[in-house]
């Protein structure tokens, strides 16, 4: 006999079991064994992070995440970078973005044209951003948008480029 939906249950139970559980990883610390957390980042936003030419990342939500994150390329199943996300900003408003030193040029004028890009909008603040000497490929866990865990990623034995570019935009951008 099929269970009804009104009495499906197990549905949110899950679905609100899945996001609680990404919340308490997200709010855990890499030193609990988990491994560094991934950003997922749309290029040329990502390169730009690396490259020191865009100090904030903009996002729909804050995060209480602090520390050396590792810059993922999105759709590219690699990691190309690391950088320090040192404070969350926000919500900021319209002019707060345009008017921001630490976006490029190019992104300020899209916020001109198309107005903010969220509700309530966010400024992840990075600092001392790395290139990896080439990419790192890892497993993309399903249903993943923003975050990722990496728990195979070592980044004290990480090899980094020798310039703020890197070797790693070259190989694969």
């Amino acid at each position: 006999m099929a269970v009804p939906k009104s009495l499906d249950l197990f549905a949110w139970s899950d679905a609100q079991q899945l996001r609680d559980r990404e919340r308490l990883i997200e709010e855990r610390g890499a030193e609990e064994g988990f491994g560094p957390r991934g950003l997922l980042i749309r290029d040329p936003y990502a390169s730009q992070i690396l490259d020191g030419q865009k100090r904030w990342e903009i996002r729909g939500r804050a995060t209480q995440i602090r520390g050396t994150i590792v810059i993922i390329k999105s759709g590219t199943g690699c990691a190309f970078g690391t950088a320090n996300l040192k404070q969350v900003l926000g919500p900021l408003t319209l002019q707060d973005l345009t008017r921001s030193s630490e976006l490029p040029l190019a992104e300020r004028e899209e916020f001109s044209r198309d107005g903010l890009p969220y509700r309530r909008t966010f400024a992840y603040v990075l600092d001392n951003p790395r290139w990896f000497e080439a990419p790192i490929r890892y497993q993309h866990p399903n249903g993943a948008v923003t975050w990722v865990r990496l728990p195979d990623l070592n980044l004290e034995t990480v090899q980094y480029g020798a310039s703020a570019y890197g070797a790693a935009q070259h190989r694969m951008g």
